[in-house]
């Protein structure tokens, strides 16, 4: 039988890939088969994490971006396509805000929230698509948070930002599932990554949370990976415009 889940020399781009849950997707795709590009602003972060893609005995090209300028978004596609002639996946995973109470929110702040993970998203989506339109196929993964849909003290930023993520991922599939382009969201819930994991013992807030989670437990960032392997592969080919809750059960119905 095919395994639906392969994905055997495909091209993937992981945006925020140098740690966190954007590594670990990296990593896991590669597992599965496909060279990644990996791109963060840190160039030792993604070399460290190219190094590990190409241990595996795939290729890997690490390229430094910042996702907020938008020249930077095309020469990391335009690096891409040089180097591999084709882009099938893109994981938009950068992105990001720090809590905040919204009367403490200057213009600028709120602006940058919006700018690092609504329009970023955007504009690399948009990157990538005549390249997957030409090929008839591509699976754009966006990484969104159930923060989005559900109640987190001060994050009325971040979370306006990925619940638009989330419409824009709707609105994207809509129109380019015509050229066989499909577009989906994964949903984190709370994630002990490298930065937060701390977090979980020491904000009052986010310990009573995790009282509500019924795993009762933050995930780790190699949980989100297997949903992104499903949607970027054909085991998901006729889901598009959806978002994967990916929360421990903490979002139900």
């Amino acid at each position: 039988m095919t395994n639906m889940f392969d994905l055997a020399d495909r091209v993937a781009i992981v945006t925020g890939a140098g740690k966190g849950i954007g590594r670990a997707i990296a990593l896991t795709l590669a597992q599965h088969g496909a060279n990644v590009v990996v791109a963060a602003r840190t160039l030792a972060d993604i070399e460290n994490t190219a190094g590990q893609i190409r241990s595996m005995g795939r290729q890997s090209l690490a390229v430094p971006t910042d996702v907020m300028e938008p020249e930077q978004i095309s020469e990391m596609v335009k690096k891409t396509l040089e180097e591999f002639k084709r882009v099938d996946i893109l994981v938009n995973n950068a992105g990001g805000g720090p809590r905040r109470p919204a009367l403490k929110q200057s213009q600028r702040f709120w602006e940058t929230i919006m700018r690092f993970n609504v329009t970023s998203t955007l504009l690399a989506s948009r990157a990538v698509a005549d390249a997957m339109i030409e090929q008839k196929k591509g699976s754009i993964i966006n990484i969104a948070s159930v923060i989005g849909r559900g109640n987190m003290p001060e994050q009325s930023a971040y979370a306006v930002a990925k619940d638009a993520v989330i419409s824009l991922t709707a609105r994207l599939a809509i129109e380019w599932a015509q050229y066989g382009v499909r577009v989906n969201a994964i949903g984190p819930g709370f994630v002990a990554t490298e930065t937060a994991g701390q977090l979980f013992e020491t904000d009052p807030d986010l310990r009573e949370i995790m009282k509500t989670i019924p795993l009762g437990r933050p995930a780790r960032p190699e949980e989100m990976a297997g949903a992104a392997v499903y949607l970027a592969s054909d085991a998901s080919s006729y889901v598009t415009g959806t978002m994967i809750a990916v929360d421990g059960g903490l979002t139900r119905g």
